[in-house]
C-alpha cells in the first residue's frame, strides 16, 4: 500500500537578528553552540528531513512545501506595515519585498526556503516550491475583500492568510499534478 508524505513545515516566523545559545547534551558533557536562530533552525530541519527519510518507505511520495509568502509593506504588521493590495506585483517588485539582499519586510520566506532546498539535497523528499507564484499575489490577502469600507480598522490586516478561491486552490492543483505524475511513472 502507497502512503503519502507530505510534510509540511507552515507559518515558521522567525527573527533572525536574535542570537541565541544551542544547548546539547552528550555524555555528562553539556556543549553550547554559540549559533543564530537561522542555523538553529537548519539544525532542525536537517532533523527531521534525517528522521523522514529513515522512518518513511522509500516507495513514499515524499512532499516539502516551501513557506507561503506574507505581502506586508512598508514594516512589519506592528510597526504600520500593510497589506493593502488590489494588484498583482511585477516581477520587478518581487526582490524588493522578498530578497533577503535587500532587506524586505517579508524576506523570512526565502531565507527558510533556501535553508528547506539545503536540507533536502542528497534526499528523497521532494521540493513542492510555492512560493516564487505566490509573491506576485499581494491582491489575494482578505485585507481588502471583507466587504466593508472600513474591514480593515474594523478587523485588522491579514496578510498571511488567502482569499478563496484562489491561490490555495491553485496549490491544490500542482499537488494533484504531482501525485498524478508519481503514479504515471509507476512509482506507486
Amino acid at each position: 500500500m502507497l502512503t503519502f508524505l507530505l510534510t509540511i513545515l507552515g507559518g515558521v516566523r522567525i527573527n533572525f537578528q536574535k542570537r541565541l545559545p544551542l544547548f546539547s547534551t552528550k555524555g555528562e558533557n553539556l556543549l553550547s553552540l554559540h549559533s543564530d536562530i537561522f542555523n538553529g533552525l537548519k539544525v532542525v530541519l536537517k532533523s527531521v528531513a534525517l528522521y523522514i527519510e529513515r522512518e518513511v518507505p522509500s516507495k513514499t511520495l515524499k512532499l516539502w512545501r516551501t513557506q507561503s509568502p506574507r505581502h506586508f509593506d512598508g514594516g512589519e504588521w506592528d510597526h504600520n506595515g500593510s497589506c493593502v493590495s488590489d494588484r498583482l506585483l511585477e516581477e520587478h517588485e518581487l526582490d524588493s519585498w522578498f530578497d533577503p539582499r535587500f532587506g524586505g519586510v517579508n524576506k523570512e520566506a526565502r531565507l527558510v526556503n533556501s535553508a528547506i532546498q539545503e536540507v533536502l539535497v542528497n534526499t528523497d523528499i521532494q521540493l513542492l516550491n510555492l512560493t516564487y507564484m505566490s509573491e506576485f499575489r499581494a491582491d489575494a490577502h482578505p485585507a481588502i475583500w471583507l466587504g466593508k469600507k472600513d474591514a480593515v480598522a474594523v478587523w485588522g490586516q491579514d496578510c498571511m492568510h488567502w482569499c478563496l478561491p484562489g491561490v490555495p486552490d491553485t496549490w491544490v492543483d500542482i499537488l494533484a499534478a504531482r501525485i498524478s505524475h508519481y503514479f504515471k511513472q509507476g512509482k506507486g
